[in-house]
């Protein structure tokens, strides 16, 4: 298990710190104002039982962070809350993965299974230029929603880009449009708009729940802006979603209406040839006593009665509007 320590200093940044001071403070009980980040990657039942074993946790939160997830959880147990939400590496995959947030008053655990750049890129961020708003655990667990938060608003502007390429494909050049690139682009944004409605129903939740380890007061307001963002890029996908049906609708109704010019053509060809073929299986019969047989005439005149029935079924057509 990779394990990454950071310490919330009295200028409101991240500096670096190890493992045996959050361990020592975690001892000694002490609850500072300066709180510790502890972010821990790949984790394993051995490896986070020694990290968890000092804190005195509660045994499900050991079990919470091990055990596969299907969607959002939050528990607030005696002095600690425990947070685990689905997150997208990127805006098109199809793998889900869980970041399982453990708030405590004196830090904020983190673990998931495999590296999440968002949070390579706040540690970085808040280690050197940017500063957080306040101290304590509550502001470390916001910066951390709220940057997983802007990367669902990145992933939403990307899927309206595939979808906006997808419709100038289809008006410039529609036939190198399959039905199975719309599909895959509904899952898609299916599969991210689904876990958006997770992290929405979470950060909705931690704005009311009450555990010792987590005060929402001070920050109720930066929570409610970080909702109303991941409410506003969900009802973005939505809108979205609605585009890429009216889309896929529309392309049915494209290959409907090729059909139909297929089979109108078909049509056609059928009606100019019919009579022919009837005159012809009417010479094609073995009777001896066929005065045109003999006739000197007989096949130029043939041939001429098929051209005109041709001809005039093909003006027929044409006036009709068969043809446009």
């Amino acid at each position: 298990m990779d394990i990454n320590v950071f310490l919330l200093n009295n200028g409101k940044h991240l500096e670096r710190s190890s493992l045996s001071d959050f361990v020592t403070s975690s001892i000694a009980h002490e609850r500072s104002q300066f709180p510790f980040w502890v972010d821990c990657t790949g984790p394993d039942s051995t490896s986070l039982s020694e990290l968890f074993s000092p804190l005195h946790l509660h045994p499900l939160v050991l079990e919470g962070c091990l055990e596969p997830a299907t969607g959002v959880s939050i528990a607030p147990f005696e002095e600690s809350l425990f947070i685990k939400i689905p997150l997208h590496l990127t805006w098109d995959s199809s793998t889900l993965i869980f970041l399982t947030i453990v708030v405590l008053p004196h830090a904020v655990i983190t673990v998931h299974e495999t590296a999440i750049p968002i949070l390579e890129r706040m540690a970085t961020e808040y280690s050197h230029a940017a500063r957080f708003r306040m101290g304590g655990t509550s502001a470390i667990l916001y910066q951390i929603l709220d940057h997983v938060v802007d990367e669902d608003m990145v992933f939403a502007l990307e899927a309206r880009r595939a979808i906006d390429t997808l419709e100038e494909t289809m008006d410039q050049e529609e036939e190198s449009v399959e039905v199975d690139d719309i599909l895959i682009l509904k899952r898609r944004i299916s599969r991210l708009t689904a876990t958006l409605e997770d992290q929405r129903y979470g950060v909705s939740s931690l704005q009311s729940v009450a555990s010792d380890a987590f005060d929402p007061t001070a920050f109720r307001e930066y929570f409610r802006d970080t909702f109303a963002h991941l409410d506003s890029t969900v009802r973005s996908l939505g809108r979205q979603q609605t585009h890429l049906s009216e889309l896929h609708q529309h392309h049915l109704l494209t290959l409907q209406d090729k059909t139909n010019n297929r089979l109108k053509l078909l049509t056609i060809i059928s009606g100019v040839f019919l009579p022919l073929m009837l005159i012809v299986s009417l010479y094609g019969m073995n009777f001896k006593y066929m005065p045109e047989l003999q006739w000197r005439y007989g096949y130029p005149l043939v041939l001429t009665i098929m051209a005109t029935i041709a001809g005039g079924l093909l003006w027929m057509f044409y006036k009709k509007g068969w043809f446009k």
